[in-house]
């Protein structure tokens, strides 16, 4: 034995009893996730008791609750699996005793088939997927199901060529999207003119353009007018300024569209692209502050999204930046504490989106009563809660039928229910919306699809599981019997009810 040529005080230490009292007295093992949820949680409510002082005197300080079983296992289901609960498992879930439930339920759901479409759905809108690219598709649900690193997927899509693929050679749309959907930076007006509240240029725009424009060329356009340029000029490839010191060049010894995927994931100092993917993956799984109240049709309405937010929802300070997008991670009052760990509980965990959800989940903040009404919430970026939101399109669907996910189009047709349920058309990153609507009140009361669901109905208790997650209170069950309602009536006003079109 190699210790018997040790000291023997380090011997000793070799014998079995010693070793079995070494183990025993040993702490266990700290869970790496439940450390960086500890981490998110601090900052998070670091950023709230700043914020709170204020929100007591605008009398707008909400209640921080925690959910009960139930309304954590629908929201954890919708958000990282795209389905509803089955009733089976809500009772087992309400039924186990252990307190580690929680934890292990977002760990499996993360796993799970569905929850693989939930980031492919996700990364699938900010990459414009349409259903005319097969190859794309396929790849893309593999790289959202193997959980592959973002900056993998970044390569994938841009530096092979499929997202200009996507744009059928125009150079100009692949640039202006590529740069909103992974660095979060609007070049859209620049397309035309100098940017007005930005210092994004026409030219700057045109020159980024060029990066994706393969073996041809990109000129200036016929009504150019700034004196940089002429109008029909070439205009040479170039990468965008991430801030004013830093500007890398295009080699002309390497291939484009290689550069510039490796630009987009090392662009250092400012972490835009984690920066962006975790907007991305919070505004899925929270929401983000300043949603509104739609009182007519009822409920909450559509909150913005992470890249149209206002600096100015945020604080009283009057900022320029137009939106997030115009705001860097590295300068001193753009972003409070949180959004910063957040960057870095992303990077410290491979830039992995199905991992970054599953920490988020775990959080004391994801497992908090969702928050259903307008909050200033002063200088507090993130909310320490979730907010109510509409339900997704995709959950609404296949709860009226028995198409799965990878049965669903990409881009519906105009005129299917899929596009007034929200779906875009994928012209734009991150186009489609939750909205709240006349014409969706009128859907869910009268079309043939809530007919056939209805018709299709069991028993009032398993409907009550099926769609709401819970079984029904007695004032519910006594309703039914009051009304002698059929279960075909129950089923009808289920869908038709708040609780069922929001997720807590």
């Amino acid at each position: 034995m190699k210790c018997c040529l040790l000291p023997c005080v380090l011997l000793l230490s070799c014998t079995p009893e010693n070793e079995a009292r070494q183990t025993a007295s040993q702490p266990a093992a700290i869970d790496p996730v439940q450390q960086a949820t500890a981490r998110v949680d601090t900052a998070l409510m670091h950023d709230y008791e700043l914020a709170l002082t204020n929100m007591r005197k605008a009398n707008f300080a909400p209640l921080l609750l925690m959910a009960d079983d139930t309304t954590f296992l629908r929201r954890a289901c919708i958000d990282l699996a795209g389905r509803l609960p089955r009733p089976d498992e809500v009772r087992a879930f309400v039924s186990d005793p252990t307190p580690e439930k929680r934890a292990k339920l977002t760990d499996s759901l993360t796993r799970e088939p569905g929850g693989a479409e939930v980031r492919f759905r996700m990364l699938a809108e900010a990459f414009r997927v349409t259903d005319e690219d097969p190859e794309t598709i396929s790849w893309l649900r593999q790289a959202a199901a193997d959980d592959r690193p973002y900056a993998e997927i970044i390569s994938g899509m841009i530096g092979t060529g499929r997202v200009s693929r996507r744009d059928g050679g125009d150079a100009m749309r692949t640039g202006v999207e590529t740069a909103y959907s992974v660095l979060g930076l609007d070049t859209r007006c620049a397309m035309c003119h100098d940017h007005p509240f930005s210092e994004r240029t026409e030219m700057e725009c045109y020159a980024f353009a060029a990066c994706f424009a393969g073996k041809g060329e990109v000129r200036l356009p016929h009504d150019y007018k700034y004196p940089n340029g002429k109008p029909g000029d070439v205009v040479q490839p170039a990468l965008l300024r991430i801030d004013r010191a830093w500007r890398p060049f295009i080699q002309d010894n390497e291939d484009k569209l290689t550069q510039v995927a490796k630009w987009l994931t090392n662009e250092e100092p400012t972490k835009r692209f984690a920066l962006v993917a975790v907007m991305r993956v919070w505004s899925g799984l929270f929401g983000m502050p300043e949603q509104i109240i739609n009182n007519t049709v009822g409920g909450v309405d559509d909150e913005p999204s992470w890249n149209e937010t206002h600096g100015n929802c945020f604080t009283r300070s009057q900022r320029r930046a137009a939106t997030w997008i115009d705001m860097n991670i590295n300068r001193p009052g753009d972003f409070s504490q949180a959004p910063k760990v957040l960057i870095e509980e992303f990077l410290r965990c491979g830039c992995r989106i199905g991992e970054f959800q599953r920490l988020l989940a775990r959080t004391n903040a994801y497992q908090r009563s969702g928050i259903n009404y307008n909050t200033d919430w002063q200088d507090c970026q993130l909310a320490p809660a979730p907010h109510i939101r509409r339900l997704p399109t995709e959950v609404i669907w296949k709860a009226l039928t028995d198409e799965t996910d990878i049965q669903l189009p990409q881009i519906p047709q105009p005129g299917h229910p899929l596009r007034m349920l929200g779906r875009g058309t994928r012209e734009w990153t991150d186009e489609s919306r939750t909205p709240l609507s006349h014409e969706l009140v009128r859907f869910m009361m009268n079309d043939k699809l809530i007919d056939q669901a209805t018709a299709k109905a069991g028993d009032a208790e398993g409907m009550f599981l099926a769609l709401l997650g819970r079984e029904p209170t007695e004032n519910e069950r006594a309703a039914i019997l009051r009304t002698a309602a059929t279960d075909g009536d129950v089923a009808w006003a289920l869908l038709n009810t708040k609780e069922f079109m929001f997720r807590p």
